[in-house]
């Protein structure tokens, strides 16, 4: 398989590395640990989180960043409760991290509003600096991914991610932390993303169906892979964590059905539910870390550009428009 420039969306995977670069140049910086140091001087005693889309699936992840790191609980929030139920939480000593690639979704604004106006610390993760998000937040971070004009998000959805994982890194002053994000970029442009997964675009051919695996983190990284299957190869992708799998879900997988599992970061916490479904029959694809910035919390996101690779040349093969899936748009307006 090769992901060359055949479509907008393999352009804007192949930019991930230098999007990732520009959250470690030194205004970047700058705002990252001036918010740090505001969410320091708070000293919430949990956060939530407030997303939609791959944006949540970012937010999954940093939940477990911020739950490692920092010791404090995280909970993500529905924009329902606003919209939909019209409750009011009291958050009074809490934060919350709001991610919205676009920062004009209804309920993600009014949602965040409401978590501000009963108290709340509002930090926003965006990549439209003027927007109806960041004019209401407490403060903002621009994660700098630039222009994405594929429907299916990619640099803007890494970006999210290491732009919580930086803010993470300045709060609790993790420096091994740091170290890692700074040698994010180079050691990604390091990873091979064609010819790498021919065996899974052989397996997901013609599939109508499959299933992702991760565990920690790499849940996160599941969501947002199963996403991008369902968007642009209209796969009916699920995602599971390995220790939920076994509850349940894996009574289906056998007899060759497509399972991806994502180790990297996952350590051994993926043994017994990879035992079981090979013991099933399933067809079992696991997907092996090529490189590490040695972090558990960084590593796993440096197999994400060669899953986007394959998301797209799988789109390709299957005779699709990875750029423009269709009933799909760049911008959601949920009310």
């Amino acid at each position: 398989m090769t992901a060359g420039p055949t479509s907008q969306m393999a352009l804007e995977i192949a930019e991930m590395p230098d999007a990732a670069a520009r959250l470690a140049a030194p205004d970047a910086r700058e705002r990252s640990r001036f918010v740090a140091a505001q969410l320091r001087g708070l000293g919430p005693r949990a956060l939530v989180t407030v997303a939609r889309g791959s944006s949540d699936h970012a937010a999954t992840y940093l939940s477990y960043a911020v739950q490692a790191t920092l010791k404090i609980p995280v909970a993500s929030i529905g924009p329902s409760l606003s919209t939909i139920y019209g409750a009011s939480l009291n958050m009074k000593g809490l934060a919350a991290v709001t991610i919205s690639q676009s920062g004009a979704s209804h309920d993600i604004v009014r949602l965040s509003h409401s978590l501000k106006d009963n108290g709340g610390y509002v930090v926003a993760l965006t990549n439209t600096i003027q927007s109806p998000l960041s004019d209401i937040a407490s403060d903002v971070i621009d994660i700098s991914a630039g222009p994405e004009k594929a429907v299916a998000a990619t640099k803007s959805f890494l970006n999210s991610v290491i732009a919580g994982l930086w803010l993470v890194a300045d709060w609790a002053e993790d420096l091994a932390l740091a170290k890692a994000l700074e040698a994010f970029p180079d050691v990604l442009r390091s990873v091979e993303t064609h010819n790498a997964m021919s065996e899974i675009v052989d397996i997901l051919g013609d599939a109508r169906q499959a299933v992702i695996i991760g565990r920690g983190a790499g849940l996160g990284l599941a969501g947002e892979f199963a996403l991008k299957l369902i968007e642009t190869c209209a796969i009916h992708t699920s995602p599971y964590s390995g220790a939920e799998v076994l509850h349940g879900p894996s009574a289906i997988l056998n007899d060759g059905f497509p399972v991806i599992i994502l180790k990297s970061g996952a350590g051994r916490g993926l043994e017994q539910a990879l035992e079981q479904i090979r013991v099933q029959s399933a067809r079992v694809v696991p997907i092996e870390a090529e490189a590490s910035v040695g972090h558990p919390l960084v590593d796993p996101l440096l197999d994400l550009q060669r899953l986007y690779a394959l998301a797209n040349g799988l789109s390709l093969k299957r005779g699709l428009n990875p750029d423009n899936p269709r009933y799909l748009k760049k911008k959601t307006e949920t009310l």
